[in-house]
């Protein structure tokens, strides 16, 4: 066995993915908020709204519903049929747990929410373009906020949301439910414990294959019946109505989001960020294209991202529809690579291969299962909203993992390497002069009449 196999194999492993180390899960009590008898009395319940009834959404929608203090008050989309689905998710929990069925408020257009001063805080569920504004705008209406990932559609519009949660002294819960995994975080104990050694290469991943066609090429479109679809667009370039861009595929297009390197990067890139105790790269190169889907969309189906953080490399690979096999026969994931070990991590749990273990077979791999992530994040935000304290995923640490994706799309972008000034939050060149270029894109101007609250 060689020195890297026999130090590792004496380490106190975390084998069991419920225990965590280090105060990574502090805050991760059994609240009074799951605990009807003990929760708060019905004058003081959460009351709460819902803007986007997409997947996540409605995901999100059903978690908060599970916590007994919750009153679901509102409900707002653009689509008549995604308000039905959220009601009927309300009505059904409801008749669940016997709970009373009163009447909810259904609106299109989420200003109608925020006038509202019985409703405490906000869900924002809907497509990457419409984040900052409703988040911003709900924080300057005296709301918190739990907002989908990723963060926003550029970087300044989460400085933004960053500037709205701090003035108007609010609660903001980002999406990234890992934080509240006890797997991820005894995954990041290990890393940060030093039981890998010297972490010099990290890797993040997200693949899939619809190739060739993808989502196809279908014609611009009439509106369907009960769509409001310049709502929809808001903020975003005007379009004709296309199938394609509505929905949940508008993630594919860069009016609306930033692919599939925002999409699954800020969960995989804020590991990286959580385990290693970094801000933000020093500089970003990304190569790419689309090279095999055959349909209308127009971001990337193929990227290769290499983040340079000055004592270790980042590689970001993603295969858009064009690929499924992943690394390690997993679609997604995350790697350490240390000079005593190596850990691999997804949604399914961590194993730690020692340095040396396949020459010894005497050397055991260490392991953890998975961990509960959806529920856990909820109930920290509502504890949070009780407490004021900030969350696991406070928007800050949310906007940080956001910005490596959004570096990540600008240097394809540019088609060259871009260098990051943190503490100004600007591309600059490597003799640190404004990259005039890189920083038109870190803000796109919004359509009127939106605009960004303070």
């Amino acid at each position: 066995m060689n020195d890297h196999s026999n130090r590792i194999s004496r380490r106190n492993f975390i084998t069991d993915s419920g225990t965590t180390a280090g105060g990574l899960a502090a805050g991760f009590t059994a609240s009074s908020l799951l605990n009807p008898k003990t929760a708060r009395s019905a004058n003081d319940d959460i009351v709460v709204a819902l803007v986007g009834c997409g997947g996540m959404g409605r995901a999100n929608l059903r978690d908060f519903i599970r916590v007994p203090s919750v009153k679901i008050a509102a409900v707002c989309d653009v689509d008549d049929n995604r308000l039905q689905n959220a009601l009927s998710d309300v009505e059904q929990a409801r008749k669940a747990t016997d709970s009373p069925l009163e009447n909810i408020h259904t609106t299109k257009d989420f200003r109608n929410i925020l006038e509202r001063k019985d409703i405490d805080s906000v869900i924002v569920g809907t497509p990457d373009h419409w984040h900052a504004y409703v988040a911003t705008a709900a924080c300057a209406s005296g709301k918190d906020v739990y907002c989908e990932k990723p963060v926003s559609h550029n970087i300044e519009e989460g400085k933004a949301m960053i500037r709205a949660t701090r003035n108007h002294k609010r609660v903001m819960q980002i999406g990234t439910q890992q934080r509240s995994g006890t797997h991820f975080q005894s995954a990041v104990e290990q890393v940060r414990t030093g039981a890998l050694g010297k972490v010099h290469v990290c890797r993040t991943w997200i693949t899939s294959n619809v190739s060739p066609d993808g989502l196809g090429n279908p014609e611009d479109s009439s509106v369907p019946a009960g769509v409001d679809y310049d709502m929809w667009l808001g903020p975003a370039p005007k379009r004709p109505f296309n199938k394609n861009r509505f929905h949940y595929q508008f993630r594919w297009f860069f009016d609306y989001g930033n692919g599939l390197c925002n999409d699954w990067g800020v969960h995989l890139n804020d590991l990286i960020l959580w385990a290693t105790g970094h801000d933000a790269p020093k500089s970003v190169q990304a190569a790419g294209g689309r090279y095999v889907l055959q349909d209308n969309t127009d971001t990337p189906d193929t990227l290769e991202i290499m983040y340079d953080y000055g004592d270790f490399v980042h590689i970001y690979s993603i295969r858009r529809s064009c690929q499924g096999g992943g690394f390690h026969g997993k679609g997604h994931g995350m790697q350490f690579e240390g000079t005593d070990g190596i850990l691999t991590l997804d949604r399914g749990g961590w194993t730690i291969a020692p340095e040396g273990s396949k020459e010894d077979p005497r050397t055991e791999a260490h392991r953890s299962g998975s961990s509960d992530q959806h529920f856990p994040h909820v109930v920290n935000f509502l504890d949070c909203v009780k407490s004021r304290e900030k969350p696991v995923s406070d928007i800050e640490i949310a906007h940080r993992a956001t910005v490596t994706c959004h570096l990540g799309n600008i240097a394809y972008k540019v088609g060259r390497t871009i260098h990051w000034d943190n503490s100004a939050e600007i591309c600059v060149h490597s003799d640190g002069t404004p990259d005039t270029r890189a920083n038109m894109h870190l803000f796109r101007e919004p359509r009127k009449p939106w605009k960004l609250e303070a």
